[in-house]
Order: structure tokens, then C-alpha cells, then sequence
């Protein structure tokens, strides 16, 4: 009797045992109970396994789990823009799953599961989420791989269910120029125009790319064709006033720059590069005049602080020298009101000197600059404080 119960406690054992372990089979249960967590647990441990590792449905099963939990934190993100994932890698792990499945059996299915043919022309949108989120941490590698495989999801079905109208490849594209990568950024510029963009900074990416290939006629003819979509875009207009410097028509560039739309200050970087062409051409009171409309727009900008600081610097001493010039002429009162012009500049220079350090403190040529602006204005204190930070960043 004891041994007929010993025995049948043992069996109980075993089979509770054999419930417990990790099996593509019990992952494939705890996949039907919708316990996809337990279920991912369980066919990552499966997956280690070379026996279970060369079966097409360990691979279908696993991609159907990260699939499920994908899907459930891509619904998540669509009701709250600020829902952080929590598998944050579901969506390419599924999808590598489901191209794994398919390439040990091109004809792999199971029972309540989505088959690589169904599921993988459907992923795009999810891989396009993971991508972006991986862009704006500036992992711009992953963001790279995730946004590929959005691309090779959205091409499988022509045309797509959704189409993008580009952005996919706009987002390549930005990546890979992040990546200093322009080859394969000019690649997907033009993918992006082909699928229906009508983002101006497609237009805007892929004139960089022609610029660096010295072709004159693509450059013009890109930005006529993104201007007849959008004729007020700041990028547009301000990338056509470059276009005219680029070729040596500088007076056809300044007159452009002349007439930008009031949006160019509400567009930093547009504002930014508008500044920049002034600024190449010692117009810096040009320069400053837009620039301030922009820092209005955007305080925390440091960029546009230290181009600022440039201008303001650049004026002070030009108005600085010429108060020099009109000394030597023994014109006292016109001197002293420079001067004071001067010094008026050189502060301006420094507050905003100042501002753009906060975005870079250690940045040694706008400390030396500062240093300089704080000794023409007899602020001692401040340039010697500046200097021990010089000495120990030297």
C-alpha cells in the first residue's frame, strides 16, 4: 500500500514537473491563456535550446508572443502619446521571429497564430513607433535597424494598407544622416519623394545631397518642385536664398533673404541657417535682427544664443574701432556715443555668450571670447574667473 502510494505521489510529481518546464508547447499554452509575459519568458529559455532553436514553430510561436505584446503596448502609445514601453524591443524581435520561422519553413503555421505571410506586411506601423522612439534617445543605430525593418514590413504589400506618404523613408533617411552616412540618406530622400512627400525637409535633405555632388540643375530644380507644394516653407525659401549664394549670385541671394516668410522665426533651424548666410557675409546686423525675433520664439535655444553672441560681438568691436577712427579726428562727442554704442554690443555679446554656454560649458572658444568682451568692458572680476576655467579646461 505504501508503495502503490509512493509510486503515485512520484507520477504526480513528475507530471507537475514536466508541466513546469520550458517547452515550445507550454509556451504555446500560456500564449493561448494571453499570458504573454509568462509566455515570453518561457520561449526565450526554449530559444536557448538548439534542439528547440532549429524548429520553425519555436519561432513562430515566439514571434506571435512578441507580437501580442508589441500590439498591446502599440495600443497603449496610440491612447497616451507619453506611455513609455516596457518591452520596448517587442516589435523587431517579433518581426526577426516571424522572417526565422519563415526561412526554416517557408509554409509555417499553427492554430490561433498569425502566419509570417499574414503578420509581417501588417508590422510597419509598430516598427516605425520603436524606430522613432530610438531616433529621439539618439540611438541612432538601433533606430537605424528598427526603421529597416519597417521599411522591408511596408514594402512586402504594393501599395501598402496605410500608405506613409514617405515619412518612413524621411525617418531613414534623417537617421542615416545622423549617422554620417549621406549615400544611404540621398537613398532614402528619394524613396521618401517617391512614395508621395510633400515634407519640405525631404526636399531640403536631398538638396544637401545634390549640393555635395556639385549638381547644379538637381538643386534648383528640387527646390522649385518642394516650393510649388509649399511656397511659405522657411526651410525652402531659405535653402533657395543659399542656392543663389552657392552659384555666386550673392545679390539674387540677399534679395531672397530679404523676403523670407514671417515663418522662418518660428523654425530655429530655418532661422538659424537664414542668420548663417547674413552673418558669411558681414550683414550682422541682419543677422541679429532675425536672430532676436527667433530667440523670442526660443529662449533655451543655445544655438541661436551663441550666434547672438557673434553678431553682438562682431558689432561691438567694428562700432569699437570705429570710435578709434573718429579719436584721432578729435570728435569727442561723437566718440563717446560710440563708445557707448560699442560697449552696448560687447554686453549684449556677453549675455548671450552667457546663455549658449548653459547648452556647452566647456566650449573654450566662447570662453576665450567672453574672457576678451569682459576685459574691453573692465569687468576684471569676470575675465579672471573665466581664465582659471580656460587653465583647467587647457
Amino acid at each position: 500500500m505504501k508503495r502503490a502510494t509512493l509510486i503515485f505521489i512520484f507520477t504526480l510529481f513528475t507530471i507537475a514537473l514536466m508541466a513546469q518546464k520550458n517547452t515550445p508547447m507550454r509556451a504555446y499554452n500560456l500564449y493561448y491563456e494571453k499570458d504573454f509575459v509568462k509566455a515570453k519568458e518561457c520561449i526565450d529559455e526554449c530559444i536557448k535550446d538548439e534542439k528547440y532553436a532549429a524548429k520553425a514553430n519555436t519561432w513562430l510561436y515566439k514571434a506571435n508572443i512578441e507580437y501580442n505584446l508589441a500590439l498591446e503596448e502599440y495600443n497603449k502609445r496610440v491612447k497616451d502619446a507619453n506611455y513609455q514601453y516596457v518591452y520596448p524591443t517587442a516589435a523587431r524581435e517579433s518581426y526577426k521571429a516571424f522572417q526565422k520561422a519563415q526561412e526554416l519553413n517557408k509554409n509555417i503555421e499553427a492554430t490561433d497564430m498569425y502566419s509570417p505571410f499574414q503578420a509581417m506586411p501588417a508590422m510597419y506601423p509598430m516598427l516605425f513607433i520603436e524606430g522613432v522612439d530610438e531616433m529621439t534617445a539618439k540611438n541612432f543605430e538601433a533606430a537605424r535597424d528598427a526603421l529597416l525593418l519597417a521599411v522591408n514590413s511596408y514594402e512586402l504589400k504594393t501599395p501598402p494598407s496605410y500608405p506613409l506618404k514617405g515619412e518612413l523613408y524621411y525617418y531613414c533617411a534623417y537617421v542615416y544622416t545622423m549617422l554620417d552616412d549621406p549615400a544611404n540618406a540621398r537613398i532614402y530622400f528619394q524613396k521618401s519623394l517617391d512614395d508621395g512627400s510633400e515634407n519640405a525637409n525631404v526636399f531640403v535633405g536631398l538638396v544637401d545631397s545634390y549640393k555635395e555632388a556639385g549638381d547644379k540643375d538637381g538643386v534648383y530644380n528640387l527646390i522649385s518642385k518642394g516650393l510649388q507644394k509649399d511656397p511659405e516653407s522657411a526651410s525652402l525659401r531659405v535653402a533657395e536664398a543659399d542656392y543663389y549664394f552657392w552659384i555666386g549670385e550673392t545679390e539674387k541671394g540677399i534679395e531672397k533673404l530679404k523676403n523670407l516668410p514671417a515663418s522662418v522665426v518660428r523654425s530655429p533651424e530655418s532661422a538659424i541657417n537664414a542668420a548663417n548666410l547674413y552673418i558669411k557675409n558681414d550683414m550682422y546686423e541682419e543677422a541679429e535682427q532675425l536672430l532676436v525675433k527667433a530667440y523670442r520664439q526660443s529662449p533655451d535655444n543655445t544655438t541661436i544664443a551663441h550666434n547672438l553672441g557673434v553678431c553682438c560681438s562682431n558689432l561691438g568691436e567694428r562700432t569699437y574701432l570705429d570710435a578709434e577712427k573718429i579719436k584721432l579726428n578729435d570728435k569727442e562727442n561723437v566718440y563717446s556715443t560710440l563708445r557707448k554704442k560699442s560697449d552696448e554690443y560687447l554686453a549684449r555679446a556677453a549675455e548671450y555668450f552667457e546663455a549658449a554656454l548653459v547648452g556647452n560649458p566647456n566650449d573654450l572658444t566662447v570662453l576665450k571670447r567672453l574672457k576678451q568682451i569682459y576685459l574691453r568692458l573692465l569687468q576684471d572680476d569676470k575675465a579672471n574667473a573665466i581664465e582659471q576655467k580656460i587653465k583647467q579646461l587647457e
